[in-house]
């Protein structure tokens, strides 16, 4: 009978948990998604004279304003994690993170790291710069064609380049924050921009000359 007692409340827990992570897990990939898209509209503002108000505007409220900001500088970000599917052993931690720089009072930069910790090795991050900048640019790295299976992504783009390469600057994979296995590799985190060969290595899928797509050799 004693035994009885904790079956019930055990079963009853496990119901929830079941319950629980598609709805969670569906939500997440919904906000990280959202955080995404945010980038193409904040990239419209670079370069331009705008207030926090704007910004925080597009991200619902959500973003936080960062310690040692001056009038000069100033950094604020907001973070999707999966840091409770991580705390019930279901998925690997995972965290898509995205950061607003403003340069006296002007939008400098919009940046995404998209990070896990699913590869064995070492932490993996995907890294999305978009800055200020009129004109044409795309580099990236790694940008060969047989790049360590563990290599870290980044990305940086022009707000006009992001405007022509949009799928596959911003094609991250949200997925990773909520699959059992995780990420381990940028391939996966970016599959866009990024691929896994059969043999293990990690080949750039953009044609570049060196990191660069279209600036300075186009």
């Amino acid at each position: 009978m004693p035994r009885m007692r904790w079956v019930v409340p055990a079963a009853i827990c496990a119901c929830v948990v079941v319950s629980f992570i598609p709805a969670y897990s569906f939500v997440l990939r919904k906000n990280a998604e959202s955080l995404v898209r945010n980038v193409s509209t904040v990239s419209r503002l670079l370069g331009e004279k705008t207030t926090v108000g704007i910004v925080q505007a597009i991200y619902k409220g959500e973003l936080t304003r960062m310690p040692n900001c001056t009038p000069a500088f100033c950094e604020y970000e907001v973070v999707e994690s999966n840091r409770v599917l991580a705390a019930l052993h279901w998925s690997p931690y995972s965290e898509l993170r995205s950061e607003i720089w403003l340069r006296d009072g002007i939008l400098s930069a919009v940046i995404l790291h998209f990070t896990s910790n699913a590869n064995p090795h070492h932490t993996i991050v995907s890294h999305v710069y978009v800055q200020e900048g009129k004109g044409l640019e795309f580099d990236l790295d790694p940008w060969e064609k047989s790049s360590p299976a563990d290599a870290n992504g980044i990305v940086g783009v022009s707000p006009e380049s992001l405007q022509a390469h949009e799928q596959a600057v911003l094609g991250f994979d949200t997925k990773c924050l909520t699959s059992r296995r995780g990420c381990t590799s940028i391939a996966e985190l970016l599959p866009t921009i990024w691929e896994q060969t059969k043999d293990g290595w990690i080949r750039c899928r953009v044609v570049n000359h060196e990191g660069f797509v279209e600036s300075p050799w186009r």
